[in-house]
């Protein structure tokens, strides 16, 4: 009897035990030491596939060194309806969607201020060194906290934010309202600008760089593809493709003489739209890192890079283009002297890197259309002129719609007021108008999204997308492969695949070497961090850390 309660005994503590370690799995990461330094890298509108397309084309030690030796996550998602590059940029810091965040897409109508607003354009503070002719870019219009706000607030200042791109939407949101910078290209002069929202006065290393004149290099030279277009680039169309406008009234086809645009242009816009842009954007990143000692005390610092040429050129190019899969094996040698200087300069196992992008992008649709694909182009605003035509006939004279941004239907207000029109009878009558016009799969009123609890389905995805202060009165939703009418051959935007999965790859500090397939979410990116490095996720998370990228 003694011999089986022995038995019974032992086996209960080895039983505890074995539950105990397993639970401690997870908080783990609570024995070690938090990073240094965090390093998230946004490449803008990199869809999934495109990693597995140029896979064979790339280096040892860039893209496939990263994710050879991290976290490959390989099913993440954008989980809602305007997939645009403000509104995924904020949901990779905040750890939530638009319907917490604000973000709604890129510009949205102000319907008591009767103006048209930018995701980072507020009145009120000047440019630092440096003249723009589009305004002043700030983080006020973000609702809610960013990982970046969070760490600030953890460490009492003690820990730096500095956010980093040409294209001054992704630095200022993933930057967040508490960075100690946020800095963009300035189109004019090609040098690295910021604003009074954030310091008085640009760092005097930020001075030097910008009279080294690298923008004038890159300028200087000629865009050629990086390998012999004859025996390479088997994963992309024709270089002389039709389903391209390249730089219009110049050429499609390679080379491309960048001095010559610049001095078409009289400035360096054209200089975002090359792969030398990245190449710009890492060269900053690194004399950041360098000059703002990130990665050098007890405090982590977080440095935010998005890479934007794939945005600008794809634009013009497309996603199947010579000109993407050479911007995409440039930028791969980038991250490998980006990763090897990180190496160098704080140590590999001192740093946490991430690697997602804020959208996919939709394949040209003449391209899909040619391939027998169900694809178009849809006009929105000879739509809403149609709209009004017929809301005029059938209640009164008026313009009914006030405003139409990224499928959004903005009523006119006071003209309902006046008229005393049910807002919902219009809204559906609204709805059931618009799903006539090829290529709209469904419209949604607002009514219906904020009485009814879509869990799953494409509804889900513009419930995510809706707030109720900043949102349309109606929201349209396209087939796939149909795009909205914007003067170039294709756009992000949807909720449909190619828009929402993006790869998410984790590397350096204590990272675990595996390939995880579980279903994620890119809002799950914050929570992450925050577990990480110990401190509260921002205040409006609803994403859940992923906590299987730790080393065991």
């Amino acid at each position: 009897m003694m011999l089986y309660r022995n038995i019974f005994i032992r086996s209960l503590f080895i039983f505890i035990l074995l539950t105990t370690l397993n639970l401690g799995l997870k908080s783990q990461n609570q024995l070690v030491k938090p990073p240094k330094l965090v390093v998230g890298i946004v490449v803008e509108e990199m869809r999934y596939e495109m990693l597995l397309r140029y896979w064979d084309s790339f280096g040892e030690n860039g893209f496939k060194k990263i994710i050879d030796g991290g976290a490959f996550c390989t099913q993440v998602h954008h989980n809602y309806l305007i997939t645009q590059n403000a509104v995924g940029q904020a949901g990779i810091v905040t750890g939530t969607y638009p319907s917490y965040h604000g973000i709604i897409s890129n510009e949205w109508y102000d319907k008591l201020k009767d103006v048209t607003v930018s995701s980072v354009d507020v009145a009120g503070f000047d440019f630092i060194d440096g003249e723009m002719s589009s305004g002043t870019y700030t983080p006020k219009n973000l609702l809610v906290s960013t990982i970046g706000d969070e760490l600030k607030l953890a460490t009492n200042d003690s820990s730096k934010v500095v956010s980093i791109s040409m294209n001054p939407i992704s630095s200022v949101i993933s930057g967040g309202r508490l960075a100690d910078y946020a800095f963009w290209l300035n189109d004019k002069d090609g040098e690295w600008v910021t604003g009074s929202y954030y310091v008085d006065s640009a760092p005097d290393w930020v001075k030097e760089f910008n009279l080294k004149g690298f923008q004038d290099v890159y300028m200087g030279k000629s865009w050629a593809s990086m390998h012999s277009l004859s025996n390479n680039y088997k994963n992309s169309l024709p270089d002389d493709s039709d389903f391209e406008i390249g730089f219009r009234n110049y050429r499609y086809t390679f080379p491309y003489d960048l001095s010559y645009l610049q001095r078409r242009s009289g400035n360096y816009k054209y200089l975002k739209f090359t792969p030398f842009g990245n190449t710009y954007t890492k060269d900053f990143a690194i004399t950041s890192i360098i000059n703002e000692d990130l990665g050098k005390d007890k405090f982590t610092d977080f440095l935010t890079i998005s890479f934007s040429a794939s945005n600008y050129s794809g634009e013009l190019f497309g996603p199947r283009s010579v000109e993407i899969e050479d911007v995409f094996l440039r930028l791969d040698n980038d991250l490998e002297h980006l990763v090897s200087f990180i190496d160098n300069e704080i140590g590999i196992e001192n740093v946490l890197i991430y690697i997602t992008s804020d959208r996919g992008v939709s394949d040209v649709p003449e391209y899909l259309e040619y391939k027998k694909q169900n694809a178009g182009v849809f006009d929105g605003n000879k739509a809403v002129t149609l709209l009004n035509s017929y809301l005029s006939v059938l209640y009164q004279d008026g313009e009914w719609i006030k405003s139409y941004y990224s499928r959004q239907l903005y009523f006119n207000q006071s003209l309902i007021d006046q008229t005393g029109v049910d807002l919902e009878e219009l809204q559906n009558k609204v709805a059931n108008f618009m799903v006539q016009f090829s290529g709209v799969a469904n419209a949604l009123p607002a009514t219906i999204i904020n009485s009814t609890n879509f869990e799953s389905g494409i509804n889900n995805k513009i419930q995510n997308s809706f707030h109720q202060k900043r949102s349309g009165d109606v929201i349209i939703n396209l087939e796939p492969g149909w795009i909205e009418k914007n003067g170039y051959v294709t756009k992000s935007g949807s909720g449909y695949n190619y828009d929402t999965h993006v790869p998410l790859i984790w590397y350096g500090w204590e990272i675990a070497n595996k390939r995880i397939d579980a279903p994620l979410e890119i809002i799950d990116i914050a929570p992450t961090i925050a577990w990480i490095l110990k401190i509260t996720s921002p205040n409006a998370s609803i994403g859940n850390p992923i906590f299987n990228i730790i080393s065991e």
